[in-house]
């Protein structure tokens, strides 16, 4: 089986060579991608999830930057925690 994908999907660890071109071209999924992106559409790679979710879903490059960067901010603890901090910060500088 040749590799189907470009060196830089290869990095990503994606599902790009275990999946068939046929089976690909049946989904919709464009020439050197596996899948769609969740966020916004367009053509991209299924993988793992960047964070320490097990979770597995398809993103495109710019979008699995994002949530690389964003997954913590979707815990409630976390933004109550953030909301704390920068209230305390608000407190002392108006002191």
């Amino acid at each position: 089986m040749k590799p189907t994908c470009e060196p830089a999907a290869k990095k990503r660890q994606c599902y790009c060579d275990s999946l068939s071109a046929e089976w690909k071209a049946q989904q919709g999924y464009a020439e050197g991608f596996c899948g769609v992106c969740e966020r916004c559409g367009k053509p991209g790679h299924t993988q793992h999830f960047p964070g320490p979710v097990p979770y597995t879903g398809a993103w495109c490059d710019r979008c699995v930057t994002i949530v690389a960067y964003t997954w913590f901010l979707r815990n409630p603890v976390i933004l109550l925690f953030i909301a704390i901090v920068a209230g305390v910060l608000a407190f002392q500088w108006w002191i």
